[in-house]
């Protein structure tokens, strides 16, 4: 366990003083504790006992813990232990993890603990020593198994299900996650510990795509209000995917070694392919791989249509080395990511190959008074554009190859410090420095418009962020719980001479290249969040944040007003063509957010939360008109990025009932999840792009023994507040229908079900236009929205070992 030093620095001391409240509300006080001892068995879903699961056992007055793993009969001991509260958390692969909180008394106690089947998504409530921030009700965990990515190919849609967080439909691996109507860049988006930028003008490679659904084994959102810990260069909050933590041996054990193999088949698009798990480790060093392929062709809509340049392949591998010895944990992960080829319906170009290279390294230590964590990281982007093999077809196509080459690196390390019972402090700073190279290759025959010169889109552009932050969490007594944080991020960009094809860019090149392109932000966060527990089925959170993000290198340095070029840039799947803004200043977010929970006093049988929220945007990045085009029956807008003011308001809502519960019947709970949202830009009263309607999705599911089980209905509203100066679409209401089930062998589990099981035919509210159409009729007939899938029917195996 973590020994609170006996002396504090001064520095702490000091900064602690700056960031706690002034006046302190009343608290009780703290006997001596007693001890304790914690042991049990962990079993699987038969009753057989679990080898090798991990047991983590933490303190929330200080946030230390204590890890240890089950023998060759399951058995778990953990002795010599304070008494008082605790979070249990064990997690074995293949098997859904179990997370409670516990009240250790004097004296020895015991535990058996059932890991159940994994559904689709096992959603749990994050305990407050588990969350960094403290607060249960500023984020939303998913914790997922080996086979969700039978239906999930992409990470993003891991976080469907969580409240506040909708999709946009990009490509089959592309789809990006939107907080509260604000997706992309002004999300920050963190796997394991890496900040991946999109290296590409149209982000048909955004930070999710280098991480298989299969590998993601943590998933934290925080919407809205996001502690300054965790946040940074966003304004719409952070999502946190983690792959499995590192398997050591238990301490029974001198060697220990654990996989899993899966395999998944969908029959709507053909999509399949396998994907594999394994480590092997002492007590001090640790080895394992990540490996996933899978390959995906275009899907059918409700109507029978075939939507073109759905396809995608994609091959993930990941190889991690770890040791640990005496409060130290140092990780080394290498990774390749490779994608052939993926189409991208809703824009001109498809992305013909994508190859990431990455390294993160992690160091973890306890110095007893207080953690430290670390990371270094690099990522190397070679990333290209053209026509891909369905676009190729169409009367209208042409050949037009797009290079980019991008490089991430920088650092994060973050101090926590228990200054006392009450509080607890959180230092850090980060560095994330981006380069990029967008390079578009002659085409000879095609002069003057794509000859005989290359194009220079983005020379030697750079992004260079250092942040500093500090924050205070502190437990005044069993009822209130407050969070204080400020951040400074200051953020230098610069790039350099461009040129165009021929002579007829040179005009805009000349007055891109006489300014000076430097930018230097300094931008300030702050977060105020305060939780108030009035009884044990009841809570209550308020917050306020300021949050700011600096444009990013396409949004500031994207130079020609030609309508080819212009047309090249957008990742919005609006059809439109966009133009750079050196004069663009940061957006600052203000964010005001309430939630209140209620739930049984046991936290077993019924909960509903409730969160309304409303945001303030100034400067928010959106566009200006420069001309209009008419192709055929539809028209189009060359627009200039520029600085607005908007305005963001909502409620989320999620919930669920138990059923029943018995060992006869088994468990079986509805759980429901609803979001509403609306955006307007202030000074024209106009609707903001990307805005989800209400929707609402709700499930049935039940578990008995080895066999889980369930029916989800989605329900969407019509779509109409759109935004006019980019023609966004209206899109009809729709309900989808889907069912799943799982039965578990203990060392094998096969996975069935079905999505959109009565064939619905419907439009993506943020799937933007399906310009592959539009490109097959030869420009001519009316651009609509793409469309989703129609049924769709998968299987899945799992095996364990």
């Amino acid at each position: 366990m973590r020994i609170q030093s006996a002396r504090t620095s001064g520095i702490l001391k000091s900064l602690l003083a700056v960031l706690l409240p002034i006046t302190s509300l009343a608290a009780t006080g703290h006997a001596e504790p007693g001890r304790a001892q914690l042991s049990g068995v962990v079993f699987d879903p038969s009753s057989r006992a679990v080898v090798g699961a991990t047991v983590t056992l933490t303190d929330p007055a200080t946030g230390s813990s204590q890890v240890t793993k089950t023998n060759d009969q399951g058995q778990y001991r953990l002795p010599e232990l304070p008494a008082g509260k605790y979070e249990l958390k064990v997690r074995r692969s293949g098997l859904a993890p179990f997370l409670e909180t516990i009240t250790l008394m004097d004296g020895p106690q015991r535990m058996d603990v059932t890991l159940q089947i994994p559904t689709r998504k096992e959603s749990v409530t994050v305990p407050a020593a588990v969350q960094p921030h403290g607060l249960p009700l500023a984020a939303n965990t998913q914790t997922t198994g080996a086979g969700d990515w039978s239906r999930d190919q992409s990470a993003a849609e891991l976080l469907a299900d969580t409240p506040g967080v909708s999709l946009r439909q990009s490509g089959d691996l592309a789809s990006a996650p939107m907080l509260h109507g604000m997706g992309d860049e002004r999300v920050k988006l963190v796997v394991d510990g890496l900040t991946v930028s999109n290296s590409c003008p149209n982000h048909m490679n955004p930070p999710l795509s280098y991480v298989a659904s299969s590998s993601a084994a943590e998933v934290t959102v925080m919407a809205g209000i996001t502690p300054v810990s965790m946040g940074g260069d966003s304004i719409g909050g952070t999502v946190i995917i983690n792959s499995p933590a590192p398997v050591f041996a238990g301490e029974d054990e001198n060697w220990h070694s654990e996989g899993v193999l899966s395999a998944f088949f969908r029959n709507n698009g053909g999509g399949y392919g396998p994907d594999l798990t394994a480590w092997v480790a002492n007590h001090n060093f640790s080895m394992g791989y990540s490996g996933s392929w899978a390959d995906f062709d275009d899907y059918s809509d409700g109507s029978g249509h075939k939507v073109t340049s759905t396809y995608a392949q994609t091959t993930d591998n990941v190889v991690t080395l770890a040791a640990q010895d005496a409060g130290n944990l140092v990780v080394l992960q290498a990774g390749l990511h490779h994608t052939p080829y993926e189409g991208f319906p809703n824009a001109q170009m498809d992305l013909v190959r994508n190859i990431g290279e990455s390294l993160n390294l992690r160091y973890r230590h306890d110095f007893g008074w207080g953690v430290l964590d670390a990371r270094g990281f690099w990522q190397g982007t070679w990333h290209s554009m053209n026509i891909g093999e369905d676009k190729s077809a169409f009367p209208m196509s042409m050949w037009m190859p797009m290079n980019t080459h991008g490089r991430d690196s920088g650092y994060t390390a973050k101090l926590e410090v228990p200054v006392n019972n009450r509080h607890t402090l959180r230092l850090g700073s980060e560095v994330h420095h981006f380069l990029l190279d967008d390079h578009w290759p002659a085409v000879p025959g095609t002069e003057p418009y794509m000859a005989p010169d290359p194009f220079l889109s983005i020379y030697h552009g750079q992004r260079t962020r250092l942040a500093w932050f500090g924050e205070v969490v502190s437990q005044w007594n069993s009822k209130w719980t407050t969070l204080l944080g400020i951040r400074n991020d200051t953020v230098w960009m610069n790039t350099g001479q461009v040129s165009g094809y021929s002579d007829m860019y040179a005009a805009d090149a000349e007055a891109f290249n006489a300014v000076s392109h430097a930018r230097t932000d300094i931008n300030l966060d702050a977060t105020a969040l305060a939780r108030y527990e009035l009884n044990r089925s009841t809570a209550f959170e308020i917050g306020y944040a300021r949050k700011t993000r600096s444009p990013n290198l396409y949004e500031r340095y994207a130079w020609s007003t030609n309508w080819m070029a212009s047309g090249m840039i957008g990742w919005f799947g609006d059809g439109n063509y966009y133009v750079g803004n050196l004069d663009l200043k940061p957006e600052v977010a203000h964010t005001v957010s309430a939630s209140a929970a209620w739930h049984d006093a046991a936290k077993k049988r019924w909960a509903l939360k409730v969160t309304p929220y409303q945001t303030y945007v100034q400067d928010y990045i959106d566009a200006d008109l420069l001309a209009t085009t008419a192709y055929g029956d539809s028209t189009f807008a060359q627009l200039r990025f520029a600085n607005h003011n908007a305005r963001i308001y909502g409620v989320d809502g999620a919930g669920n009932v138990t059923l029943w519960d018995s060992a006869k019947s088994g468990h079986a709970e509805i759980t429901g999840v609803m979001g509403y949202l609306h955006g307007d830009r202030l000074d024209t009263g106009t609707g903001l792009y990307h805005m989800m309607p209400l929707n609402a999705r709700t499930g049935f599911e039940e578990k008995l023994k080895r066999w889980s089980a369930g029916l989800s209905f989605q329900a969407v509203d019509r779509k109409s507040n759109v935004d006019s100066l980019r023609f966004e679409p209206q899109t009809p209401g729709y309900g989808l229908l889907g069912t799943h089930a799982s039965y578990d062998w203990g060392h094998m589990r096969l996975d069935a079900g079905g999505e959109n099981l009565l064939n619905r035919y419907y439009e993506l509210p943020l799937g933007g236009v399906n310009f592959d159409d539009y490109m097959a009729g030869g420009w001519m007939g009316q651009i609509r929205p793409l469309t989703g899938r129609g049924r769709s029917l998968y299987i899945g195996l799992t095996l364990r070992y």
